[in-house]
């Protein structure tokens, strides 16, 4: 497999006559890791049961978790090749993806959003897009040889597009730290960010996708010109793991 076609630095921008012509209007970009994220890692327990958190006791944090109303349920699920390491073995919800892919469309107010790969997964995601349905571009952080850059690349590659005055959308299960957004804030952003940290056992919750899409469609909504920190956004539920999940 080949990524020449649908791979991008991290100084790559595309521009279109709705966005040169009003800054406000240019659509966000979309950075999205994938374990944790899209790839779901729920309790085994809850599998066991079809999806169901009706066996838990009263009380137990996880039946709002799995409640149908925060978790999109997975209907798919497959493998994805990596390389010399084998294929690994991927969950995931349709209606997300279809949701997520669906931001890419325009409106008539502002051109589609551009998703971009920002994942361990960085060599091998012409396989996660062939088991997902969809085509979106890679971003080249990380040196998949050496392994260099792997431990801050991610966290650079945002920081790196702060001064394109274009909205960032950074959805990443592990990254979307304190310490992150410290980072992002202090580096002065010239458009909106949102940064939104799923719960890697169910991965982008119904809630989460609802405030990614309302940013999508206007980024600047809950900007106050008195507050810089406004501009920076981090949206984090618990994090349910130590470590790196995934591939």
């Amino acid at each position: 497999m080949s990524n020449t076609s649908n791979t991008s630095n991290t100084s790559n921008t595309s521009n279109t006559s709705k966005q040169t012509s009003n800054p406000r209007a240019a659509s966000a970009i979309i950075l999205i890791d994938f374990d944790g994220v899209i790839n779901q890692f729920p309790d085994d327990k809850v599998r066991q049961r079809q999806n169901s958190a009706a066996w838990m006791k009263p009380g137990d944090p996880r039946i709002n978790l799995y409640s149908p109303a925060n978790w999109f349920i997975p209907d798919s699920k497959g493998t994805a090749q990596a390389g010399r390491f084998g294929r690994y073995r991927i969950l995931w919800s349709s209606e997300l993806v279809s949701r997520l892919d669906a931001l890419t469309k325009p409106t008539a107010t502002r051109d589609g959003a551009r998703i971009m790969w920002l994942s361990t997964w960085q060599p091998f995601t012409d396989s996660l897009n062939e088991a997902l349905g969809v085509g979106w571009p890679t971003v080249k952080w990380y040196d998949p040889q050496t392994g260099v850059g792997r431990l801050t690349g991610k966290r650079r590659t945002v920081l790196d597009r702060l001064s394109d005055a274009r909205p960032i959308i950074w959805i990443d299960d592990e990254e979307t730290t304190p310490s992150a957004q410290s980072a992002l804030r202090g580096s002065l952003p010239q458009a909106p960010v949102l940064a939104v940290g799923p719960d890697a056992r169910i991965g982008i919750s119904r809630p989460q996708m609802a405030a990614i899409e309302r940013f999508a469609a206007d980024p600047y909504a809950k900007v106050d010109a008195g507050d810089p920190d406004s501009l920076v956004r981090f949206d984090v539920a618990g994090d349910a793991h130590d470590g790196h999940i995934g591939f």
